[in-house]
Order: structure tokens, then C-alpha cells, then sequence
């Protein structure tokens, strides 16, 4: 009656042992951000500029013209370096998280090192607003962000640049 119970309990143990190991075995990659050895976007030194953007809007309906006013923010990156053709974007930071979901500005990046690149946001965005700042692949090289909002959720086709399970991206927050 031992016998048993002792291959029973020892049964039990490989199989816990099996497992785990398989449980190591198939656990995703952490992903990481920060700079890459060949894609990095500066956030030393960062500038913020405030001006007032228009946007003029038509309504066909009974024929009147509108004007649209709102605070923007304009915050410039020293320099960003990417491998191929892409784009510098900002997603919100929303209560202390990224918000993937919506891009608040974005900018045409050429492959190789650029200087001074400006991203404007169309709106109010005080000192201290937080943001997720990454690089975007342009996939289809066709120098538009193509972030489509499509049913059963997003579609980002200009996949965000990564260098292994290393995403190029930072938090960062609106200068003075």
C-alpha cells in the first residue's frame, strides 16, 4: 500500500516539474522600452511651443461655414534616428497608462538621423502632460500614418519599431 502512494507523490512531482519547465518554456518575452542601438529618439532636451491652430469647416447641410479654434502644443525632439523610412507618434498618457488607442500627433520621419522633428497636438496638453513616444515603421512607404480604427478595434498597419523584444519608445512629459 506504500508502494503506491509513494509512485503516486513522485508521479506527481515530474508532472508539476513537466509543467513548470513547460510553463517557462512558452512565457512571452518581456518587452522593454528605451532606445535601440539603431533606431533612438532624444528626449533630453526637449521644447515646448504654444500657439492657437485653425481649422475651417464647411457644413453642407444648410450651407454655413464654421470656424474651429483650439489651443495647441507644438514639442520638438532634438534629434530621432531611424533605420528605414517612418514616424515619430504620441499616444496619451491616460490615467497612468499609455492609451495605444489614440495617437495625439505624429510626425514623418526620414531614414537616418533627424534633427529638430516637431510634433504638433491639436489639443490643450499643459506642463507635466504625459505621453508615450515611439517610432512607427511606414510599411507601405507611403509617408502616412496608417492607423486605421476598424470594428474589432485598431489596425495598425505602420507597426510600431522594435529591436528584438526592445520597443523604441519612452514616457515623457510636456516641458516648461
Amino acid at each position: 500500500m506504500i508502494r503506491p502512494t509513494i509512485a503516486a507523490i513522485a508521479l506527481c512531482a515530474s508532472l508539476a516539474t513537466a509543467c513548470a519547465t513547460a510553463e517557462e518554456a512558452t512565457a512571452p518575452p518581456q518587452i522593454t522600452m528605451g532606445n535601440g542601438e539603431a533606431n533612438q529618439i532624444v528626449v533630453e532636451g526637449l521644447t515646448r511651443t504654444e500657439g492657437v491652430t485653425h481649422f475651417s469647416e464647411v457644413r453642407v447641410d444648410d450651407a454655413a461655414v464654421s470656424t474651429f479654434r483650439a489651443d495647441s502644443t507644438a514639442i520638438t525632439f532634438p534629434k530621432v534616428v531611424i533605420e528605414k523610412p517612418g514616424f515619430l507618434v504620441l499616444h496619451p498618457v491616460m490615467d497612468g497608462r499609455p492609451n495605444g488607442d489614440m495617437v495625439s500627433g505624429f510626425a514623418y520621419l526620414n531614414a537616418g538621423e533627424n534633427e529638430d522633428v516637431t510634433i504638433r497636438i491639436d489639443h490643450p496638453a499643459d506642463i507635466g502632460s504625459k505621453f508615450l513616444v515611439m517610432l512607427h515603421s511606414d510599411v507601405d512607404q507611403d509617408r502616412v500614418l496608417d492607423f486605421v480604427f476598424v470594428e474589432d478595434g485598431i489596425n495598425v498597419e505602420d507597426t510600431a519599431v522594435f529591436e528584438g523584444t526592445h520597443m523604441i519608445a519612452h514616457i515623457i512629459a510636456v516641458p516648461e
